[in-house]
């Protein structure tokens, strides 16, 4: 079934709120952008606010570091409707975070909501809206 549901996506655009709490700020850090992700294997993940930064993966290509390359490899794949429960991502999940909770969309099968909760207990939570399934 989900095999099913990434050879179905083409595409999908979506706007994102990204909320960072970390122990040692008194408020989180909000962050607000625009990502792409075209099948099989591109997505740009496009921060607007606070500060303009844009980080790309197209194939084996990417602009960014190993470890943001890991973890926009996982959004892509959860985002996209991927198998979450694929061994090699829990493996990786498991190794950069304690916990990681992926609220679907019913209707279009997407992520809307992502929440990574680090060793240290530092929470990124990521809401998607306005998403565009093709």
């Amino acid at each position: 079934m989900l095999a099913f549901i990434i050879a179905v996506i083409v595409s999908l655009e979506a706007d994102f709120v990204q909320t960072k709490n970390v122990a040692m700020m008194n408020e989180p850090q909000v962050s607000t952008g625009h990502m792409s992700y075209r099948a099989p294997d591109y997505m740009q993940w496009s921060y607007k606010t606070p500060q303009p930064l844009i980080w790309e993966i197209d194939g084996e290509k990417s602009n960014v570091n190993p470890q943001i390359q890991k973890l926009l490899r996982m959004i892509m794949s959860s985002v996209a409707g991927g198998n979450t429960d694929d061994a090699k991502m829990q493996k990786e999940s498991k190794r950069l975070f304690r916990e990681v909770n992926i609220t679907m969309d019913e209707k279009n099968q997407v992520a809307k909501r992502v929440e990574l909760i680090e060793k240290n207990g530092d929470a990124t939570v990521i809401e998607f809206h306005h998403t565009q399934v093709k």
